[in-house]
């Protein structure tokens, strides 16, 4: 299979359920400092459960992982819709992001071995963010006309279904070696590949966490009304789309690309509340970064079970630490100090980024 379709179909419903709930937190909880739980619980989930199953990859097989992550999504879906009281909504929340943690650790495990990485990397990685677009946009349209306030979430989950059912029938076949990997072997190459591949775990968690950060201060900071900002965000979103899509056909040099990229996040930090443009940029830059990251990782390491998983593991925790220290900064300092730590960040990262020993994006290519 030279374009693993269903995986991208895949990834799409997880993420579009997994953003189903949001437009609706406010009328599932009065309390906002419990709905920024709620909301903070799949992210928490998914940061916890991406090291472990792409380590499980490599020792079980893929194919096991994609299938027993899409059977618990289904089944949180069926709870968040069903069991909808605010303290089960955190507990079903936090397993759903388990869930997803542990499908896009063992699906970029898969596509990390196919012969064409790049193509479908920017092909998942698209899916994966127009999936966020749909489930956020969707399921407030849903609400909006019906009136009902899980109806996105009934309809994801219900599209959840139909996808596992394929994924059960459908042979998925198991792509790298095939032999059980001790688990000893598998924890020294788990910590080799950390002390290896520092300068790209780095760039994970503040390049992509910048992207968080603008996210999560532009609707307070802005001063835009409501709609706006949805479609400042949803636009953003669809630059990354975009240009995950355009990336692999650059033929540029991954880290070369992540440092450009660094190099203009750094200034777009300080700017993007002055006209939507730049968050357009940001989105843009985003796309080149992850495609990127994960072009270089499948063409420098064998074991893509533990390279995915620790690359899935920090990009969660880049989404979770960024903003909150940028969020921190701000409400004791300002804006402009809270963006400059983050900046500062980012210039590091375009300097260290070069002690990676790159391969490039063509050669080295894992047959499928």
């Amino acid at each position: 299979m030279n374009r693993p379709f269903l995986l991208f179909i895949a990834v799409f419903i997880v993420m579009a359920l997994s953003n189903a709930i949001v437009p609706v937190l406010p009328l599932l909880s009065d309390d906002l400092s419990f709905q920024t739980l709620i909301f903070s619980a799949y992210f928490f989930g998914a940061m916890v459960s991406t090291l472990p199953a792409g380590i499980a990859s490599d020792h079980y097989g893929q194919p096991v992982l994609i299938r027993v992550s899409m059977g618990l999504t289904l089944l949180t879906g069926i709870l968040i819709v069903t069991l909808t009281d605010p303290v089960d909504l955190l507990v079903w929340r936090f397993i759903e992001g388990v869930a997803a943690g542990i499908f896009v650790s063992s699906a970029l495990s898969w596509i990390g071995y196919q012969e064409d990485t790049l193509k479908n990397t920017g092909f998942f990685m698209a899916s994966l963010n127009f999936g966020l677009l749909s489930g956020l946009i969707g399921s407030g349209w849903l609400t909006q006309i019906s009136g009902e306030i899980l109806l996105g979430a009934f309809v994801c989950t219900l599209i959840t279904g139909i996808v596992f059912l394929f994924i059960l029938v459908h042979k998925i076949p198991r792509l790298g070696s095939k032999e059980r990997i001790s688990a000893r072997l598998l924890a020294g190459e788990t910590v080799s590949q950390i002390i290896r591949q520092y300068p790209v775990w780095l760039s994970v968690i503040i390049l992509l966490g910048s992207t968080g950060y603008v996210q999560a201060v532009l609707p307070e900071l802005s001063g835009y009304p409501v709609q706006k900002v949805s479609i400042v965000l949803a636009m953003m979103n669809f630059a990354t789309i975009i240009a995950s899509l355009v990336t692999p056909y650059l033929k540029a040099d991954p880290i070369l690309l992540i440092r450009i990229s660094a190099l203009v996040i750094a200034p777009s930090l300080f700017t993007f509340l002055i006209t939507p443009v730049v968050s357009l940029a940001i989105g843009t830059v985003a796309g080149f970064i992850m495609v990127s990251q994960i072009g270089y990782l499948a063409s420098a390491e064998m074991r893509q079970g533990i390279a995915m998983g620790l690359y899935s593991t920090c990009n969660y925790a880049g989404m979770a630490i960024i903003p909150a220290i940028g969020g921190k900064i701000i409400s004791i300092s300002s804006f402009f100090t809270a963006s400059a730590v983050i900046a500062l960040g980012a210039l590091a990262t375009a300097i260290i980024i070069g002690r990676c020993s790159c391969k490039g994006f063509i050669g080295n290519e894992k047959a499928a």
